[in-house]
């Protein structure tokens, strides 16, 4: 019977052993578990910090990046603004040099319209004053073998160009004007030519012949 009772306190005591052993690790495990379980929430906490922090980051990238495109729109802007206003400066400045150059082409125009004028004038003045046959009366001063200088009835001198194609008669026949003498009697025409007297035609009286052909 004592036999039989110490089996059986035996038995007891490693069955009761036994299931304190069974709580101890399931209590372990649990906590094992709980510990991972927090691991695992932490772990998903900094992941989401630093997805946060990334999306911050990715914020101010984006918001930097408007920045910088807002500030390279206004320069656009303000480049195009000034593009327009040199072309249209551009465009004034050709407009007042075409305008310019037309008025000053107009004066050239007139001028050169008015000095032709002016040089078509003077030579029709000069064409009509060599061209003009003009006549004198008078007696001779002094006669060369080229001159001839009268003393006109105005009494003014006039010096005579005596050229090839001067005609000259003395008491009505063919002569030369070195045969002709101071006081004869002096019927010229000429024509002025560049300020000077060219003799067309010089008819001249001896003094002497003129004296004979007075009347008595």
């Amino acid at each position: 019977m004592w036999v039989a009772a110490v089996a059986l306190s035996f038995g007891c005591a490693m069955f009761g052993g036994g299931s304190d052993n069974a709580k101890k690790s399931e209590t372990r495990t649990a906590q094992d578990q709980a510990q991972q379980s927090l691991q695992a929430a932490a772990d998903a906490q900094k992941k989401a910090a630093d997805e946060q922090a990334k999306a911050e980051q990715a914020q101010r990238n984006v918001t930097q990046k408007q920045k910088e495109l807002a500030d390279a729109q206004a320069q656009l802007r303000g480049q195009i603004a000034k593009a327009e206003q040199a072309q249209r400066d551009a465009q004034q400045a050709t407009k007042t040099a075409q305008s310019e150059a037309s008025q000053q082409q107009t004066q050239a125009m007139q001028t050169q319209r008015t000095e032709s004028q002016q040089t078509q004038s003077s030579m029709q003045k000069n064409q009509q004053t060599w061209t003009q046959e003009q006549s004198a009366r008078g007696t001779v001063v002094q006669a060369g073998s080229d001159q001839l200088q009268i003393r006109t009835q105005d009494k003014d001198l006039l010096q005579l160009q005596i050229t090839d194609t001067t005609a000259v008669t003395l008491n009505g026949q063919t002569s030369s004007v070195s045969q002709l003498q101071p006081g004869s009697d002096v019927r010229a025409s000429y024509q002025m030519i560049d300020g000077k007297a060219k003799a067309l035609k010089i008819d001249a009286t001896s003094k002497s012949s003129s004296s004979q052909d007075q009347p008595k």
